[in-house]
């Protein structure tokens, strides 16, 4: 039987190697992404890796339910919807955007539990009033979530864009992105009428 103090570092170990694996996969996505790379990045052996996951597949599976877990924990500390939907991204942003990208039933798993928390955000604004409800609330879900990862998917030309500085682009792109939910972008219904839909917005 291992001692405390072992499990402890085991524990420990094992952390390090969740969030080397969450950086390496967002870095570079799950079939390049290499276990001695992994191993490398988190300061342990290789055969530690092995040993406490077995296979790549399974560690990113690890990762895929650190994510979920996450989310379900923002959920329990009663945050609003669009306070878990922001966390996420936050933390999670350039994992979920390489991921996401990658495809795959795991790929289609982490964006319906995404779109669950949208749908989430919407209800909650709908009903109290702070959200503008949409024809089609489940494709405005999809919008938000489509928003929300968008710029971790053009994360290294934003970050040009910004001299250099990763997190003064997201700090940036922010800035208008917020104007956009907050105000909207057109000052008539031109984008409506070119969609077919200005009609049936007079008719409301």
């Amino acid at each position: 039987m291992r001692t405390a103090t072992v499990d402890e570092s085991d524990l420990t170990a094992r952390a390090r190697i969740v969030a080397s694996a969450l950086d390496r996969f967002a870095a570079h996505g799950y079939e390049a992404a290499t276990m001695r790379d992994i191993a490398a990045h988190a300061g342990v052996s290789t055969a530690l890796v092995t040993h406490h996951f077995g296979t790549k597949q399974a560690l990113r599976e690890e990762c895929d339910a650190r994510v979920v877990r996450f989310i379900a924990e923002k959920q329990d500390a009663a945050g609003t919807p669009a306070d878990v939907l922001g966390e996420v991204l936050g933390t999670f942003g350039p994992y979920l955007a390489r991921m996401l990208g990658d495809g795959g039933a795991a790929s289609d798993g982490l964006f319906e539990r995404l779109l669950e928390v949208a749908r989430a955000m919407i209800a909650d604004g709908s009903a109290s009033g702070w959200l503008r409800p949409s024809r089609d609330p489940d494709a405005q879900a999809a919008a938000l979530v489509l928003l929300g990862v968008a710029p971790f998917f053009m994360l290294d030309r934003l970050t040009a864009w910004a001299g250099g500085d990763a997190e003064a682009a997201l700090r940036r792109i922010a800035v208008p992105l917020a104007e956009l939910y907050t105000h909207g972008l057109t000052t008539d219904d031109r984008l409506l009428a070119a969609a077919g839909l200005a009609a049936e917005e007079e008719a409301r």
